[in-house]
């Protein structure tokens, strides 16, 4: 007993010096890994956005701004924890099995580990409480290996043999997250329910906590063991009485968790916000229901945990929090650690396979649009069979009774859905632009612009390279601008404000509604926003919803390239400039971090490319090392030329064909342009909008609509059309009953003016350019998303049918 005595308090001492040394590394090491404030608001701009202080049920539907941060810092943390090479042990294991990311080598060095480590299968006895078998158990069975029989020894018999006489209390949750991973046996289920109860019976009574020598931390593990057993009598009761204890007692302004007069370290923050996530509780939202409270996943993000410096074990534990949250955001039922509990990870993989699907029909799309070979019968071929793997897989995992075989089916669909390729064939005909006619004159935004639908008489040389044909169900009427307000859209950029520019707490701007503003400012100081949708407010204004990357704060204010500009490089830069007073680092890694030299100011660097990362951008220079892209830190004085994305400054609308046009009679000046070949109108209005880039190079001729007969059915959809900060067009269009949403595209850009250009047709369809805004290469994230009725369908916009007052939204993404 003197021994157990002694093992348990050595072990508390053992693991707070652990904790506070883990919670203090996290900021030194942040703070030594970044030479400066600057890069390290650009790499927390990673995690610290997307959430939003919203009440009550609005914070659903802006959970996919959440998603995004925690999917980005799980990447980096698996990217870290893959790393370790054969140093991989079981934790590691565990999460990279929850991350999709774990390969065969990988299992194998996390066995070797388990096998060298636990104290029992190494040749010893009862671990330090516990901890060792917890974490071999969870490495054993995330890899497919029976912890009943590891090299012919037993280790779950050696748990059990423990939970009959605990070590300590510690001990009790350790053997009973291990014993809960599965079901192995009467003796082990005879254990659970023995420690089940003694854990609850060990609940105060007055606090709802459970009391330690840290009462966070031992609190958190509690409930995540209990999660793992809510069938067992009591088990609701308690979580929920701890839960709302936790919420009283422990939970901080700033999203961690810390006793009243204790201080806060990342471990616990880490610890809590995955038990109480295994409870069913929405991390992604704050706990109390306080505009000044932030999210615990916000809090988890906030502090960088997977940077470089930091305990192995605090970095596996963050990602292991953030991995159980996501899990529990898309419908996961308890602790992700209760690998045979009926049902438990079935809602979230159902969820996953679905969202694999619809990435990898993108991914077709837009890989043909860079390959001469892919046919559009190929591309249809190729999206069919991901519908087909789709269909056999959600057979599967509705049919699956335990997590770790619909974890096991997900990841095997998944797998095949990435096998899925297009089938090569001789390059397509060229096609022959349709031969243009004298389009008519429509006025948009006060900006007079030439229509130029092409001659219904002219014919193409390939049929399957346009998008209408003599059968097609694209009549057009003359399109009304809507005075409604453009639904939002999700643009997920950032931006730096030029000017003063004033933040409101509603769309509706009135001196009441004024919550701060901001003062013009040097480049190096512009405040930073991120853009989170983007609508036209009840006076008529085009504004912003956005998150003040510094503060958090949240609000609208009027957006447009008079305001504000995006905080990234994202040209073909080739030289830059550093501009931040204290200096930049150059790192080994995209996500920037190993550090390899500090860069002072005015020192000029020769960039390779510009990697896109996210929300925001680097650059990789010339020595293989990346930088950040922040224009507050740096200033590109070398940028490569591209012939296809020319942007004047004056607003103008080209397109091809034979026409004069007449300027508006509001016109500051009035110009006239008659011309052969391209017509050119140009408004100097002082009420024209200058955030409208409408030049664009070559663009592919647009073949003219079918007029309906009067008898033909028609339906009316909106189209709201957004890049750079600015609505390009916004309105409403008739078309013919059965047009998909390209259709209504291409429609709505040929009265407006807009020039449009696209590839392929039907299912292959995929637009390539507005107004200049052009796709990038195959394989990058430059182009153009469209949603229907705030939703972004799983198939190209020639293969959606449209019904009546749908309302389609195209943004360009950067």
């Amino acid at each position: 007993m003197k021994r157990k005595q002694f093992l348990y308090w050595f072990s508390i001492v053992l693991g707070i010096f652990l904790i506070f040394s883990s919670g203090g590394n996290s900021s030194r090491a942040d703070a030594a890994s970044r030479a400066d404030a600057a890069s390290r608001a650009d790499v927390a701009s990673a995690y610290n956005y997307g959430l939003t202080k919203a009440k009550g049920p609005k914070i659903n539907s802006e959970v996919y701004t959440v998603s995004d941060a925690v999917d980005s810092a799980i990447s980096a943390e698996l990217a870290e924890i893959a790393q370790k090479g054969p140093k991989i042990d079981a934790w590691d294991a565990t999460c990279l099995v929850f991350g999709d990311r774990i390969t065969d080598s990988q299992a194998q060095y996390a066995y070797e580990s388990i096998l060298k480590n636990n104290d029992f299968l190494s040749g010893g006895s009862q671990g330090l409480n516990g901890i060792s078998d917890v974490s071999a158990v969870n490495g054993l069975v995330a890899i497919g290996k029976d912890p009943t029989n590891v090299n012919g020894k037993n280790l779950v018999a050696n748990i059990v043999k423990d939970a009959n006489n605990p070590a300590s209390d510690y001990s009790i949750v350790n053997d009973l997250e291990a014993l809960s991973t599965g079901s192995y046996g009467q003796a082990s289920e005879t254990a659970r329910t023995s420690l089940t109860k003694k854990l609850i019976g060990m609940q105060d009574q007055k606090t709802g906590l459970w009391n330690g020598f840290d009462k966070v931390d031992y609190t958190a593990r509690a409930i995540l063991a209990l999660s793992m057993n809510t069938n067992q009598p009591g088990v609701a009761d308690a979580l929920n009485t701890a839960v709302k204890a936790v919420s009283n007692h422990f939970y901080q302004k700033n999203g961690g968790f810390a006793e009243m007069h204790g201080a806060e370290n990342a471990y616990n923050d880490v610890t809590m916000t995955n038990a109480l996530a295994s409870a069913g509780v929405n991390v992604y939202a704050p706990l109390k229901d306080k505009t000044d409270y932030v999210a615990p996943v916000q809090r988890v993000l906030d502090q960088h945990l997977f940077s470089a410096g930091n305990s192995a074990m605090l970095i596996q534990q963050a990602t292991l929090a953030l991995e159980q949250a996501r899990f529990t955001s898309k419908g996961g039922k308890g602790s992700i650690f209760a690998f045979n509990q009926t049902d438990a990870a079935k809602p979230g993989e159902i969820v996953n396979i679905k969202d694999a699907a619809i990435a990898k029909k993108r991914s077709i799309i837009r890989s043909s649009i860079s390959d001469p070979q892919a046919t559009a019968a190929a591309v249809n071929d190729a999206i069919n069979l991901v519908d087909k793997i789709l269909v056999t897989y959600l057979s599967k995992l509705r049919a699956d009774s335990t997590s770790s075989a619909a974890i096991a089916d997900r990841a095997a669909g998944v797998k095949e859905l990435n096998n899925v390729t297009v089938s090569h064939a001789a390059p397509a005909t060229p096609v022959t632009p349709a031969t243009p006619v004298t389009p008519p004159t429509v006025t948009n935004n006060n900006v007079t612009v030439v229509n130029n639908p092409a001659s219904s008489s002219s014919a193409s040389s390939s049929s399957s390279a346009t998008s209408t044909s003599s059968s097609s169900s694209v009549p057009i009427s003359t399109p009304t601008v809507s005075g409604k307000p453009v639904k939002k859209a999700s643009h997920r950029s950032i931006v730096y404000a030029l000017t003063t520019v004033k933040l409101y707490r509603s769309s509706n701007f009135t001196k009441s509604n004024l919550t701060k503003t901001y003062k013009k400012r040097a480049r190096i100081n512009r405040p930073m926003f991120l853009v989170i949708s983007q609508q036209t407010n009840k006076q008529g204004h085009a504004i912003y919803r956005v998150k003040d990357m510094n503060s958090g704060k949240t609000g609208y204010t009027l957006s447009g390239s008079k305001y504000f500009a995006h905080a990234y490089y994202s040209a073909k830069v080739t030289r830059i400039k550093v501009i931040n007073p204290k200096g930049i680092n150059e790192y080994g890694k995209v996500n920037l971090t190993s550090k390899k030299r500090h860069v002072k100011k005015n020192a000029s660097l020769s960039v390779r490319k510009v990697v896109n990362y996210g929300l925001y951008n680097r650059m990789q220079l010339t020595n293989g090392r990346y930088i950040t892209a922040n224009k507050k830190l740096i200033l590109a004085t070398k940028i490569k030329k591209s012939s296809q994305n020319t942007r004047p400054s004056t607003p103008t609308a080209t397109t091809t064909g034979t026409s004069t046009s007449t300027p508006p009679t509001n016109s500051g000046s009035t110009a006239t342009t008659a011309t052969t070949g391209t017509t050119t109108t140009t408004n100097n209005s002082p009420s024209a909008t200058p955030t409208l880039p409408v030049a664009l190079t070559n663009p592919v001729a647009l073949t003219n609509p079918v007029t309906p007969s009067n008898d033909a059915k028609t339906i009316t959809t909106t189209i709201s059309i957004h890049a750079d900060g600015a609505t390009i067009a916004s309105g409403s269009i008739k078309v013919s009953s059965g047009a998909s949403a390209f259709d209504a595209l291409q429609a709505f850009a040929q009265q407006q003016g807009l020039a449009l250009t696209y590839k392929g047709s039907g299912a292959t369809t995929y637009v390539t350019g507005i107004n200049g805004y052009n796709a990038g290469p195959a394989g990058t994230m430059t182009g153009w998303l469209y949603s229907v009725n705030g939703t972004e369908p799983g198939s190209s916009m020639g293969a959606y049918t449209l019904k009546d007052g749908d309302s389609i939204s195209m943004t360009y993404n950067k």
